[in-house]
């Protein structure tokens, strides 16, 4: 198959090498064109040096957390093992307060979502988000705790983890195939492990790697709207991006792959290691009807497919097919715009297999309540339509629902199929077989993401397939830090959350409502439940009642044991597990 590159990378491509910055040094002096906001040229900052007292010692027991304020500006201050922190008080993914989350052996976790930071220095080390926090200077003197920072810092919330950029020198190609979460991170994870060779993404995407999980609860955003970094990063950090390709083949003897462009163009490339991140695909509906009204079936996999929805929904009426969480959020989503708004779902109750029946019904209540209808225990039989549009949806039962447009959320695939005749290992279910350093059975590639199935240190090592967010980029961070030879095992708590109408539903560890003790507490609008198996505690939900799934995460990582004792009459003895 022909190398055609010039052609392939027409139009298509984000970051191009920057040869300003070609010593492999660190990126700060270009740090202006990195951040989400512009820095002001330097000689522009008027700073000044604070030195402000913000607390006694003894104001703080270990293990505890405070906001103060200094010059107008919040601060986190926490004491951990008699020394004493201060950084940004904010979580830099979506702004939760970190003195209400957890802290546990130098970090902190977020109460809402879960990332996590290093107290000594303020770095991010666990997911979702990508940047850290700003850390401060304490000094301890005369029984008092004082910071010693500056007025720019102090307003400065966020900022990159130190990367390097690329040195022309480095004949290295590392290559990254997919566009979403794992892949960014991979990239960004190589960069901050030390590696000066090119970056390469490519993707089948159109655009640079978004957030996709907001689609289904802002379905008017637009690509740019979630980017998770604007364009001036990747120019910063030598990250080159080509959005449009499709990976075709690998030749893992001769070290090279080839991807399929929009007008059919092969490209071929030669790289030196490989990052393997492509994702999932939505399953299709494969019923009578679908075809015939495909322009009014969406499966929400884009941004334009997210506004189409929108648009369409506006006074119709709207059947989500499948009560996964990406089809209940986007019934969440669309309430109250659309005529009618009807999900119909093959269990009886909807999350019952993994948050168990109470908490699924109620999810079920909390929807009903706002106008959606369930119909549960059914099946899609036919779409059926006028010559031009979807009118209804008959069920297996023989009921017909009113359909103007349908929304399909069945679950996903592994996109593997390309893999298939590569000696790359795959899983009968087709996902990628990975180690705990991220790594295929083929020395020089590595994958990462929901392609992939791999061992969960949490549950002795057995292999399995976890589709979040959170574990994407997880997963990148392992594998660009491992292409980089720095031998660090993934030790990554499972952490998902869904928020719709208002309230957040938040879940960490790997439970099996199936056959786990669910131990609950409290009532619909407040509860936290805890999955028992052999008395030990592998998994929390709760609703409202944070950070209750925060502290068990950060006590799942560290190794502690949750007993069943410990929690059963009152949930608040959670915290006395960890470690001061």
């Amino acid at each position: 198959m022909g190398n055609s590159s010039s052609n392939a990378a027409d139009g298509n491509g984000v970051g191009q090498d920057n040869k300003a910055a070609s010593s492999g040094k660190s990126a700060s002096s270009k740090q202006k064109a990195a951040d989400n906001k512009p820095i002001p040229d330097p000689a522009e900052i008027k700073s000044k040096p604070v030195h402000q007292v913000i607390c006694e010692y003894n104001d703080l027991e270990d293990g505890q957390m405070k906001e103060v304020e200094v010059e107008g500006q919040k601060v986190l201050v926490a004491r951990d093992q008699g020394a004493y922190y201060a950084l940004s008080s904010k979580c830099t993914h979506f702004g939760a307060s970190l003195a209400k989350g957890a802290l546990c052996q130098g970090r902190v976790r977020c109460p809402w979502h879960g990332a996590c930071f290093d107290l000594a220095t303020g770095d991010i080390e666990d997911f979702p988000g990508l940047d850290s926090l700003q850390s401060f200077e304490v000094e301890v003197k005369d029984g008092k705790v004082e910071i010693h920072t500056d007025t720019v810092a102090l307003s400065s919330t966020k900022r990159v983890k130190p990367m390097i950029t690329r040195d022309l020198e480095c004949t290295l190609l590392y290559l990254i195939v997919g566009g979403g979460p794992a892949a960014l991170e991979c990239a960004e994870s190589l960069r901050q492990a030390g590696y000066k060779g090119k970056i390469l993404i490519i993707t089948q995407e159109n655009d640079p790697p978004y957030d996709r999980t907001k689609l289904s609860k802002a379905l008017t955003s637009t690509a740019s709207d979630l980017a998770l970094r604007p364009t001036e990063f990747y120019n910063v950090y030598d990250i080159h991006i080509m959005t449009g390709m499709e990976a075709f083949s690998v030749d893992t003897d001769m070290n090279h792959m080839v991807f399929r462009g929009r007008e059919w163009t092969d490209y071929t490339v030669e790289y030196d290691q490989a990052a393997i991140c492509t994702g999932s695909r939505p399953i299709t509906l494969d019923k009578p009807g679908t075809n015939t009204f495909s322009k009014d079936v969406f499966y929400l996999r884009t941004p334009a497919e997210a506004n189409e929805i929108a648009n369409k929904s506006k006074g119709k009426n709207v059947v989500i097919v499948g009560s996964s969480f990406i089809g209940m959020e986007v019934a969440a989503s669309v309430v109250g715009k659309a005529k009618s708004v009807t999900v119909i779902g093959r269990s009886a109750i909807p999350f019952a297999n993994l948050l168990g029946e109470q908490i699924g019904k109620i999810i079920m209540e909390l929807f009903e309540s706002k106008g959606v209808k369930l119909v549960m225990s059914s099946e899609v039989e036919e779409l059926i339509g006028n010559e031009e549009n979807l009118t209804q949806i008959k069920l297996t039962s023989g009921e017909t629902v009113a359909a103007d447009i349908c929304v399909v959320g069945i679950g996903v695939l592994p996109n593997t199929e390309w893999l298939k005749d590569s000696g790359v290992k795959l899983s009968e279910r087709g996902h990628i077989i990975v180690n705990k350093y991220n790594k295929t059975n083929i020395d020089n590639i590595h994958a990462a993401g929901d392609c992939t199935t791999f061992p969960l240190f949490i549950d002795g090592d057995r292999l399995v397939n976890i589709g979040h967010y959170q574990m994407a980029l997880s997963h990148g961070k392992s594998a660009g830090m491992n292409m980089c030879f720095k031998e660090e095992p993934l030790k990554s708590v499972p952490y998902f959350w869904t928020a719709v109408f208002g309230k957040s539903f938040r879940y960490c560890g790997f439970g099996n409502a199936k056959e786990d003790e669910i131990v609950f507490h409290g009532e619909s609008s407040k509860f936290v439940a805890f999955f028992v198996r052999d008395d030990k505690c592998i998994a929390v939900a709760s609703l409202t009642w944070d950070p209750m799934v925060s502290v068990a995460a950060e006590l799942m990582r560290a190794g502690i044991p949750i007993p069943a004792s410990t929690i059963r009459e009152n949930p608040e003895q959670l915290h006395f597990l960890v470690p001061k």
